[in-house]
């Protein structure tokens, strides 16, 4: 039983050591509790990376010594509470604590470099990252892909094929390898152009988002939908190919649909369900 329990103990640290802790200073311009575009993009470069698993976030408002303690007690709060509405829009993300502190003290620096650096909200994070390293891996591709077909079978309504070599960089919607990215598209225009009555769906997946977000963040929308900008980036490519809209929807899934046994990055994809021959 004693084994059992010390056994217990050991998993329960290695679990806990793995997770990190961060914090994060955002400022604010004097008197001001809108959050500038810097300070956007400092949350943005954190938040934005897809393989965040976040368990806690504490945000607390500061205030510089200029005017009362009642009114900087407000704005303090209004500070924190501006972070935190911001990470529930942009990335869907709660706050397991939050408060205004008021003003701060100078420091021994000038007055004024003092009181830029106390307008301000501090956020403590606590969070794990997925890996490829952490997820079983099934290394028998083929296995792995025995339910979708390419091009060159002979396709029915319901079929999906993967676009493989069709990576993205990031949070962005922008190809790793725009080379081989062009080659997988041109099969599927090649594909619709010998097949004409054929529909598609075009399906964008993402990888590594914790259980918070319904969707990865996707840095040029500003919003947590790159499953959709993927898909939808494929759907222009083919429009500007000459594939007729009305022969294609696009549909972003986030990552409700995993590939059963594959590795983590493998459900950073786009499929192709073909939908009427």
């Amino acid at each position: 039983m004693n084994r059992i329990y010390f056994l217990f103990l050991f998993c329960c640290s290695i679990l806990y050591s793995q997770e990190e802790q961060k914090s994060i200073v955002v400022l604010f311009n004097s008197n001001e509790f809108a959050l500038s575009s810097e300070a956007e993009g400092t949350l943005s470069a954190f938040f934005s990376d897809e393989t965040l698993v976040i368990s806690s976030i504490s945000i607390e408002g500061f205030c510089d010594d200029i005017g009362s303690i009642e009114n900087n007690l407000i704005l303090s709060t209004n500070r924190a509470q501006s972070v935190a509405n911001y990470l529930k829009k942009e990335f869907n993300l709660n706050y397991n604590s939050i408060s205004g502190k008021g003003e701060l003290p100078l420091m021994n620096s000038s007055v004024d470099e003092s009181r830029k650096n106390n307008r301000k909200a501090v956020l403590e994070i606590t969070f794990s990252k997925n890996s490829e390293e952490n997820i079983v891996s099934n290394k028998d591709s083929e296995n792995l892909y025995k339910n979708y077909k390419t091009f060159s079978d002979k396709l029915v309504v319901g079929d999906k094929i993967i676009i493989k070599n069709l990576l993205f960089k990031g949070s962005l919607t922008i190809f790793e390898n725009p080379e081989e990215a062009i080659i997988e598209l041109e099969k599927i225009v090649v594909y619709l152009n010998e097949n004409p009555n054929t529909t598609i769906e075009i399906q964008g997946h993402v990888c590594c988002i914790g259980s918070a977000h319904s969707d990865a963040h996707d840095r040029f929308s500003g919003k947590n939908n790159s499953s959709h900008t993927r898909a939808q980036k494929v759907f222009d490519y083919l429009i500007e190919k000459g594939i007729s809209p009305n022969r294609m929807t696009h549909m972003g899934y986030g990552r409700k649909f995993p590939i059963p046994g594959g590795i983590e990055s493998d459900n950073k994809r786009v499929e192709i369900l073909i939908t009427k021959i």
